[in-house]
């Protein structure tokens, strides 16, 4: 019995260490890339590339802006205004089935063990 004991102690002490080294590694690599990040001076970071102008023939024309701009209008007007209900639930289509209504029954109804055959 007390060999279980030593046996198990034992393994929950190398399991428990192997953990704690595993994460001292991650914890020691994630550092290191701490380090090496703050080294890279602002002029060796990849800067964003500022995009080329916009063509003209790629600019929206007039009607587009306006018809974005309604519809951004009402979007505020309706987002503004508070919801009085929620939503309706979906309705089903279709009768779920007898397989479903019978399922739907044994769940709402109280347990009653079943009598067998031959016995009043």
């Amino acid at each position: 019995m007390s060999t279980d004991l030593q046996f198990g102690l034992l393994l929950m002490f190398y399991g428990m260490g192997l953990v704690f080294i595993i994460l001292a590694l991650l914890w020691g690599v994630i550092a290191l890339f701490q380090q090496i990040d703050r080294r890279l001076s602002p002029d060796e970071r990849p800067q964003p590339q500022p995009r080329a102008a916009a063509d003209d023939a790629a600019a929206p024309t007039p009607d587009v802006l306006a018809a974005i701009m309604v519809a951004v209008h009402r979007y505020r007007q309706e987002s503004q205004q508070p919801a009085s209900e929620p939503p309706p639930a979906p309705q089903l289509t279709q009768s779920p089935g007898r397989w479903v209504a019978v399922g739907r029954a044994r769940q709402l109804s109280p347990h009653v063990f079943a009598r067998r055959r031959g016995q009043s």
